[in-house]
């Protein structure tokens, strides 16, 4: 394709280049590898479980919600779901477990809710009839059905964490069970699951136990058990998922709770040797073991609390690779492993409790495909650039933690753990420039404070290897929102422009990393975010400033000597938060893209002014965009993070100046800012997304070429 010229713009700090094609070329599709979210229970998710529910061979799913909502949600064999179809079950459901209770070969569910047991009966279409209830004991926590007194016919073992013991039921086959009959288990039991331990053909139990490690108690094949022996699994278990992780035949226990779970490999007798600890990085609760990555080794996944789901490949001797994070939804609660869409792969479900959804994670030959999600605190604005010299890019993150995390890229696209550098107070937005002309990145951030008026611009001045000098800070006044960097009064050294709530302060650099006295620029009201480039074609760097509380952007036209003319405003929707540049149409002129209550497209007229807004929709609550051509067709794309919405919005171009096709890719909710960069050397353009409060999500682009 020929290109027309190419225009180098500063955004957020982030120098782009932005090609601007002659031609107008009919967009292609774009691909990114994340996972797909699908709507749940109406409260809070408390359990889920995977089964045939229809009949048809393909996995459904059944989510319990806080107050009585359930929901089923059939499969359609290809890892997708259809909408869920909601009915009520008592008042607080807990868990579930799955079997057909009357032997008429259709699936049945069991759920504890508070003290009873309510017993589904399946149609065989994924519906239910009315539920049978009988007394489960006071605190009932875990349940599991199989036919522990080898009738043919599913029991249930049931476990009480008030009176540290678990509850046998036996079927009678018609849904209905007998008297219960208890055995003591460890001091306050959770989770129980059934399964031969000791190669015996019989069932028996495993129980994980809140504070004192699991209880196994060896079935004697009539519905009653040895008396229960203890082993050590960690400081505070909370679920066990069993399976043969070092390929000897015999079953072994993956325990996951709090913030590392542990490995137990059994002897093949019932007992286990002592627990090879695995550190999750996250707080854990849920676990599921499946080959993720179709190796034929067992590999774990822990559902973590911070909106992410921690993936451990095996190695087959019992041992894990370093863990994988993956974005899921807001506070992932349950994890489940089975084949969705049927190509013998392990996939992942993720029921996410405060988003009231399920992420799903398909299993590769590379494993899990999702977002992988990098862990900081409180992540608020990214930049993108190679802040370690080796090649490839990495990520600089703040937040208002007082704190920059650096995560430094992989040629894979994975990055390394953070290394975290004390910064200013509050730092909302980060910039990269090389401040003291040394040939090493460095790093601005703008510091809220608290919006106390006192606000700051931190600079660390680069090493060379990822890590940096103390911050020095130099005074803006204001609420700092936003910096941004270029040569406004071109003396050949970078300078900073700082959005500071009620218009933009301007520092002067003096090339060794020092700036002057910021000098303030009135634009509109509630200064929010900075872009620089020439608008009107003098050489000068301009700025274009979103004002979320009047409601428009303002274009201050630069002198090139570090002032600003008065500003000029353009409307802009409603909230409009930050703005990105470029040449969208083609015409050799810088235009606007704006996220406020849409993203808003202002074609520039070459002299400082810009056309009325375009608007495009995209999810809830737009908060951020990046420039880039996203699907390789020479077109300026936009991505786009969303504040109220699961997914990251991708809009393709169309050279004239339109986003006629929209694509949404799941990273979670609570989307913040968003940055571009080839991650994994592929030389397509990859995209990272901070959710606030976290974690980032990092999503690789695999558009066919």
């Amino acid at each position: 394709m020929e290109t027309a010229t190419r225009t180098n713009l500063v955004c957020a700090g982030v120098v782009l280049s932005s090609v601007v094609a002659a031609t107008t070329a009919g967009a292609q599709d774009v691909s990114f590898i994340t996972m797909q979210t699908f709507e749940a229970t109406r409260s809070r998710p408390q359990s889920a479980a995977a089964g045939d529910l229809n009949g048809d061979g393909a996995l459904d799913l059944i989510v319990a919600g806080t107050y009585g909502d359930m929901a089923v949600l059939l499969g359609n064999g290809d890892g997708t779901f259809q909408r869920a179809s909601a009915f009520r079950a008592g008042i607080a459901p807990g868990s579930i477990a799955l079997a057909d209770f009357n032997g008429d070969k259709v699936m049945d569910f069991a759920l504890i809710d508070a003290s009873n047991i309510l017993v589904f009966l399946g149609n065989g279409d994924g519906s239910f009839q009315p539920a049978g209830s009988f007394p489960s004991g006071s605190f009932t926590q875990g349940i599991a059905a199989g036919d522990l007194d080898g009738d043919g016919v599913a029991d249930l073992a049931v476990t009480s964490f008030s009176s540290d013991r678990v509850t046998i039921f036996l079927g009678v086959g018609d849904g209905s069970f007998g008297l219960g009959q208890s055995f003591a288990a460890g001091r306050y039991p959770r989770a129980v699951a059934m399964a031969d331990l000791n190669g015996d053909t019989l069932l028996d139990l495993v129980i994980v136990n809140d504070g004192s490690g699991v209880s196994v108690l060896l079935g004697r094949g009539d519905g009653t058990f040895e008396a229960a022996r203890s082993f050590p699994a960690g400081s505070h278990p909370l679920d066990v998922a069993l399976g043969d992780f070092n390929g000897d035949g015999v079953l072994d226990l993956a325990v996951a709770g709090g913030p590392a779970g542990a490995v137990l490999l059994g002897n093949g007798d019932g007992s286990f040797q002592s627990p090879r600890a695995f550190f999750t990085g996250c707080l854990s609760g849920s676990v599921a073991a499946g080959d993720f990555n179709g190796d034929g080794r067992l590999d774990v996944a822990v559902a973590c609390l911070d909106e992410q789901a921690a993936v451990f490949l095996g190695t087959g001797d019992g041992d894990f690779q370093p863990v994988l994070h993956f974005a899921a939804g807001a506070m992932p609660f349950v994890v489940l492993a089975a084949d969705f869409n049927g190509d013998r792969l392990t996939d992942l479900a993720v029921v996410n409790r405060d988003s009231f959804d399920v992420s799903v994670l398909l299993g590769s030959r590379d494993g899990p495909q999702g977002a992988r999600a990098l862990a900081a605190t409180s992540p608020y604005s990214l930049a993108v650039a190679d802040l370690n010299l080796d090649g490839v890019l990495d990520l600089a993150v703040a937040g208002p933690r007082y704190a920059v995390s650096v995560f430094l890229g992989r040629p894979d696209g994975t990055f390394s753990p953070p290394r975290n550098i004390n910064a200013g107070q509050d730092p909302l937005s980060i910039a990269v420039g090389d401040f003291n002309r040394d040939g090493l990145p460095d790093l601005a951030l703008a510091n809220f404070n608290a919006c106390s008026d006192t606000g700051s611009v931190s600079v660390l001045i680069g090493r060379g290897d990822g890590d940096f000098n103390p911050p020095v800070e130099f005074d803006t006044g204001g609420c700092p929102t936003a910096v941004a960097v270029g040569d406004v009064n071109e003396d050949g050294l970078l300078d900073l422009v700082v959005a500071d709530g009620i218009g933009v302060s301007v520092l002067l650099g003096d090339g060794r990393g020092n700036f002057g006295r910021a000098r303030r620029f009135p634009a509109g009201t509630g200064t929010s975010s900075v872009a620089l480039a020439d608008f009107n074609g003098d050489g000068a760097l301009d700025l274009a400033v979103t004002n979320a509380s009047s409601h428009d952007v303002s274009i201050l036209l630069g002198n090139g000597d570090g002032s600003f003319q008065l500003a000029r405003s353009f409307a802009a929707g409603t909230t409009p938060i930050s703005v990105s540049l470029g040449d969208f149409n083609g015409d050799g002129i810088i235009d606007l893209a704006v996220a406020s209550n849409d993203v808003l497209v202002l074609l520039g007229n070459g002299d400082g002014t810009f056309q009325g807004a375009r608007n495009f929709g995209v999810g809830d609550r737009p908060r951020s965009i990046v420039v880039g051509d996203f699907d390789g067709d020479g077109l300026l794309d936009l991505a786009v993070a969303n504040n109220g919405s699961i997914f990251l919005s991708v809009l393709l171009g169309d050279g004239t100046g339109g986003f006629h096709q929209v694509r949404n890719f799941d990273v979670g909710p609570f989307g913040q800012s968003v940055a571009t960069g080839d991650f994994n050397l592929d030389g397509l353009l990859d995209l990272a997304v901070a959710r606030y409060p976290g974690p980032i999500a990092v999503v690789i682009n695999n558009t066919p070429r």
